[in-house]
């Protein structure tokens, strides 16, 4: 579920697999936490447009955090398993984050600024992954995959689910404590429906302000300072109390985008012009008409619900299965992975033709012949292209053997260039 134009990342949430609108938890925020709105203290962020909510000291205390153990969904990395009651003391910072959510990435940066400016005085962040897509969800397969690791690790090609997310924490520089909440429970304890969605607790062990979407980092970061000098009286920081600049990544100057593009029917919300299949393969022809925010198929592809996955065969050519799709905006990601068949080389064609290097993204190669490409290994987020300006374009994905599978497409605007383009 979308906190805004461009805000966050996503649907709201998904369990074994399946989508669930309402969270039936028992412990659940709102329960004690919503029913005192009148005393929630609503703050907008100046330098963009998330929301910065307080509550009010003592008011509402964090949910404790689930017990790992064999079949529970939880596996911690970067260190052992933590509880509330341990992090007692500490400002923490729980980051509600999914690896291949540009939204996500794209607050990265500042989450290792400040982990790096104020975790010697008392300050940590929780990263609590919660997946979007298959490729980080163990899911149905979980309990196999506990019973018997080498069957699941060969039938992923080296890599289970859960490795995926490890890959990205390593490849992203995450320092920081992250728990990988497959079955959504910490989650669902938090009543969260964003990606990203950050909540900041005091030394106490309770829970003081709440950031949804990107932005707001300028009075988050002045709030955790704040909840510092709490905790710890006569506290002074080197830089004083200043709080870095944030950069607008939203406004009249920025540009607008498509809007994210589910390339699979998730809730309805999938954006092929040719019509699904649910698990089976079929052979389409590529529609004549395709309108911004949409895409059209040629060629084998069988429709599954994380995405489409490419079951023709090969090189690019004029009658080449292919992925076509119609965007504006000045970057452009796609989620993509070949979890279904192997590594292999997706060429791309912009407006017709290769393209222009100065355009190309950081995942985009070029061949001996000057054919643009990507080359997908990887379950992640890729960089496809990088505009000199917000324009309309065509984008064509050519995949060279089957088992390609595409994801999702998402945008940046004129104002979402300045982050470390990281790759999980």
């Amino acid at each position: 579920m979308n906190a805004g134009a461009g805000l966050a990342c996503g649907r709201q949430m998904m369990e074994d697999g399946r989508m669930s609108k309402r969270f039936d938890s028992a412990a659940t925020l709102p329960k004690f936490a919503w029913a005192s709105m009148a005393l929630l203290i609503a703050l907008f962020a100046a330098a963009a447009p998330a929301q910065i909510t307080g509550y009010p000291a003592g008011a509402v205390r964090a949910p404790q955090l689930p017990h790992p153990g064999r079949g529970s969904g939880i596996t911690w990395i970067n260190s052992p398993p933590l509880s509330m009651k341990q992090l007692r003391g500490q400002v923490v910072l729980v980051d509600f984050w999914e690896y291949t959510c540009i939204n996500c990435i794209r607050t990265l940066d500042t989450n290792k600024r400040w982990y790096r400016l104020y975790h010697r005085y008392g300050f940590t962040i929780l990263g609590v992954h919660d997946p979007e897509f298959d490729i980080a969800f163990e899911g149905k397969d979980a309990r196999r995959f506990q019973r018997d690791p080498r069957a699941a690790v060969a039938a992923s090609h080296g890599t289970s689910k859960v490795d995926n997310v490890r890959r990205a924490v390593r490849n992203f520089g995450l320092a920081y404590p992250v728990v990988v909440d497959d079955f959504f429970k910490i989650w669902r304890a938090y009543d969260n429906q964003y990606w990203p969605n950050r909540f900041l607790i005091d030394a106490r062990g309770y829970l003081r302000y709440n950031v949804i979407g990107e932005g707001g980092d300028g009075p988050l970061e002045a709030a955790i300072q704040r909840l510092l000098r709490e905790a710890h009286p006569g506290l002074k920081f080197p830089g004083g109390d200043a709080v870095h600049d944030e950069a607008p990544g939203y406004g009249p100057g920025c540009g607008d985008t498509t809007a994210e593009m589910y390339i699979g029917n998730w809730e309805g919300r999938g954006v092929l012009v040719n019509a699904y299949h649910p698990g089976k393969t079929h052979r389409y022809r590529l529609p004549a008409r395709i309108a911004d925010g949409r895409a059209g198929l040629s060629g084998s592809w069988q429709t599954d619900r994380n995405g489409m996955i490419y079951r023709g065969r090969g090189q690019p050519g004029p009658q080449a299965g292919r992925l076509a799709m119609r965007y504006h905006a000045r970057e452009i990601y796609a989620v993509l992975n070949v979890a279904h068949g192997h590594p292999e080389r997706v060429y791309l064609l912009q407006d017709g033709r290769a393209l222009p290097k100065t355009a190309a993204g950081e995942d985009v190669r070029y061949d001996a012949h000057g054919r643009s490409y990507i080359f997908v290994r990887a379950s992640r987020l890729y960089y496809l292209a990088t505009n000199p300006a917000i324009g309309e374009h065509r984008l064509e994905l050519l995949p060279t053997a089957p088992g390609f599978t595409v994801n999702s497409f998402t945008f940046g605007n004129n104002c979402q260039l300045h982050f470390s383009h990281l790759k999980g």
